[in-house]
């Protein structure tokens, strides 16, 4: 005899089955959607452009994010997110489920690489920063194309140090363009705002004293007034890194007093006035020194090996600091 007669059960209809099987796998669907794989290391994923929502699970269940290709297909189509997606590198350091995931490739939450300009940094320098990685580098035909149609001509000092992010095929002169019209906007500004009666004709001649004062030392009003009372006597600037510069690759470290008589117009050990243009790249810092110097009646400094300076008003005196934190402290 049946155990369900004798209890009084009566079966329920199939749409009773049917409505609550049915609930159970979309709480199941949903759950699983949302469940969080855990990894143990940062994983930078590249989604090629044209990428199926097959491709770009595939793509994820290879790098261990996902448990299930189809799961990540079925839920694309479900939030019609499966024609949405951006191609571009996605960093993923924290774990995600298929619905943040889906989320983020849809948003195009991308990876941004960064290229720094630094102060004090040399042209040479600038151009070597081409070949970092996910960067395009257009140095060429098309490079030359695009500096000159923004009127830019390469040379020392005329990009602003700062830090720059781009994606993955950037190319390296959008981000000199990009530098530049920085240095344009922030510099020609600070230019406005110069001390009256600056022996200044243009920008860029602020620009090369600002150079050799980023290149001196951590005191730049006052290295800076130094300066300008050099040049407003006639004398020399006889600053070292003019005549390092001037040196290039045959620099070894050692500043010798030979080097000191070399035949180039950017020794101003040897030529009067500024060098004919910037030896580096300049911070807002110094630039603004070379526009505001501190008036003072210092004609000569020496480094105290620590980053900062014995100023001196005479020969004498300079003479004395030279021997004191130059010959005697070797």
């Amino acid at each position: 005899m049946s155990t369900t007669a004798e209890i009084g059960f009566k079966p329920k209809d199939k749409s009773f089955f049917f409505s609550h099987s049915g609930l159970s796998l979309l709480v199941i669907f949903f759950i699983s959607v949302n469940f969080k794989l855990q990894f143990k290391e940062s994983i930078l994923v590249d989604i090629p452009s044209g990428s199926s929502s097959s491709i770009i699970a595939n793509i994820l269940y290879e790098n261990n994010l996902i448990l299930n290709p189809l799961l990540f297909k079925t839920y694309s189509r479900f939030t019609s997110s499966d024609n949405s997606f951006k191609a571009g590198e996605y960093f993923i350091d924290t774990p995600e489920s298929i619905n943040s995931l889906i989320s983020k490739i849809v948003l195009g939450d991308f990876f941004y690489r960064k290229l720094t300009l630094l102060p004090g940094s040399s042209l040479e320098d600038v151009m070597k920063l081409r070949y970092l990685e996910g960067l395009k580098d257009d140095l060429g035909n098309e490079f030359k194309l695009s500096m000159k149609q923004k009127g830019i001509i390469l040379e020392e000092g005329i990009f602003y140090p700062d830090t720059y992010y781009y994606l993955k095929g950037e190319t390296f002169s959008s981000i000199l363009i990009k530098s530049h019209q920085k240095w344009k906007e922030n510099y020609e500004n600070l230019w406005e705002q110069r001390r009256a009666n600056l022996p200044y004709k243009r920008l860029m001649d602020a620009i090369t004293l600002a150079s050799i004062i980023e290149k001196e030392g951590l005191e730049k009003e006052k290295i800076a007034g130094v300066f300008l009372n050099r040049l407003e006597v006639g004398m020399k600037l006889q600053s070292d890194p003019t005549v390092i510069y001037s040196l290039g690759k045959k620099f070894d470290g050692d500043l010798k007093r030979k080097d000191l008589r070399v035949r180039n117009p950017y020794n101003t050990y040897r030529y009067k006035g500024l060098p004919p243009g910037p030896i580096s790249l300049v911070s807002e810092e110094s630039l603004k020194a070379a526009l505001n110097p501190l008036e003072t009646e210092y004609l000569y400094f020496v480094s105290m090996g620590n980053g900062y300076h014995k100023f001196s008003k005479t020969l004498s005196e300079h003479n004395k600091a030279v021997l004191k934190y130059q010959i005697n402290a070797r």
